[in-house]
């Protein structure tokens, strides 16, 4: 692997998945059928509210992996990691039952409320691939917070432009003035 564009590929990486993860959130998941011809569109925002929030925590860990030291990097890789698979655990649930997912929506279009009344009246269930891309998206952003705590060590630091310097040269006053603004007495050392 190239470890000089591991960085890169991390950080981009990271940003598409949680913009994948936003845009899910967004679309239609489900297409609940109920009895009397009654049919209600489940959006990503309804039954996986908290896809949002952690897609927004996915770009901030960009913006963090960015400008960390390499063990930060590695915790936030960790961290990264994490959020995929609450990505995974929050859209696997939605798809395991849509209709307990959905079943404020469904009371609000028929006022029958109790999981079991719910279930009775659904004839049929038609999902999309925006629930299954959100999934994979989560899947992924683990992989690439693994690949970030892994390639951290290789990614190019901080220059050391700006860093603070200890050296006074005895004859140049200019060079003393600068240790005295910084705290340095010239006379020393």
């Amino acid at each position: 692997m190239n470890w000089k564009r591991s960085r890169s590929i991390v950080l981009s990486s990271l940003v598409l998945l949680g913009a994948v993860v936003m845009l899910s959130w967004t679309q239609r998941w489900f297409t609940i059928t109920l009895q009397n011809d009654v049919s209600v569109e489940v959006l990503g925002s309804d039954v996986a509210g908290a896809l949002a929030a952690l897609a927004l925590s996915t770009f901030a860990l960009v913006a963090a992996l960015g400008i960390a030291s390499v063990f930060l990097r590695r915790v936030l890789g960790v961290i990264a990691a994490i959020v995929g698979g609450i990505v995974v655990a929050v859209s696997q649930a939605t798809l395991a039952d849509p209709a307990r997912a959905a079943s404020e929506l469904i009371t609000e279009a028929t006022g029958i409320s109790g999981i079991e009344s719910i279930r009775a009246l659904v004839v049929g269930i038609d999902g999309s691939v925006w629930s299954v891309t959100a999934l994979i998206a989560g899947i992924l952003i683990m992989v690439v917070g693994v690949a970030a705590a892994v390639s951290a060590k290789h990614w190019p630091t901080a220059t050391k432009k700006y860093d603070r310097t200890t050296a006074v040269v005895a004859d140049d006053p200019a060079s003393q003035w600068d240790a005295q603004s910084r705290g340095i007495d010239p006379t020393k050392g």
